[in-house]
């Protein structure tokens, strides 16, 4: 009767365990979740201004064309200029819609496949309106030119290659330096390379959710 008792006991010590470890999981999730939804803020508000940004060039397209430039280059960069509006338009648009298909309530990996999708469609963001300013401000430079009637390459078209040259230069330094602290042995140089790439934003919301995954684990590991 003593070890039946015992054994109840025991029973009931082991389920009130389990309980308290499913709201503590309950608890954490509950946190991290809130505090990733709460790190991509920034990354809307981004978002929303490089919308706000798109709009601006797309103006200032359409102002070129009302000049009714016949240069072949100014013309050139008006559409240049008009398709990096675009751009970055659709860009943003695409990361608004990976993050609110995010189910900042739903299982780990489906969350972790979510935040995988905003990086993707960040990193295209980064490309289209970010990186290729290392080749944009040619054309703006050139469009602005074209308001004043002036054509730059005709006159200056050694400021355009030299331009594209440091362009191309830059994108490949800028690489280099990524590929290198991907494989470094550093973590914190390896975690200042995502930051520099993705932004603290997703860094953030990334750690909030291999948090979560790892503490799931933890509860996991001593049952089996």
């Amino acid at each position: 009767m003593e070890l039946n008792e015992l054994k109840a006991t025991w029973q009931q010590l082991e389920q009130t365990l389990e309980r308290g470890n499913r709201l503590n999981a309950q608890v954490l999730r509950q946190q991290k979740h809130d505090a990733m939804e709460k790190s991509l803020r920034p990354l809307r508000r981004n978002q929303a201004f490089q919308i706000a940004l798109g709009v601006v060039f797309l103006v200032l397209a359409a102002l070129l064309w009302v000049t009714k430039p016949s240069a072949v280059s100014i013309i050139v960069s008006g559409v240049i200029v008009q398709a990096y509006g675009i751009g970055c338009i659709l860009a943003a648009s695409l990361v608004f819609s990976a993050m609110n298909r995010l189910d900042y309530a739903g299982p780990v990996v489906k969350v972790q496949t979510g935040i995988a999708q905003v990086k993707r469609a960040y990193g295209i963001s980064v490309l289209v309106a970010g990186l290729s300013w290392w080749f944009l401000w040619i054309p703006l430079l050139m469009m602005m030119s074209g308001f004043a009637h002036v054509n730059l390459y005709a006159h200056a078209p050694s400021v355009i290659w030299i331009g594209i040259i440091i362009g191309f230069v830059g994108l490949l330094a800028m690489y280099g330096v990524y590929l290198y602290g991907k494989s470094a042995e550093s973590a914190s140089l390896r975690r200042f390379v995502e930051r520099a790439a993705f932004g603290r934003s997703l860094t953030n919301a990334t750690k909030q959710i291999d948090d979560i995954r790892r503490f799931e684990e933890e509860l996991v590991s001593p049952t089996m």
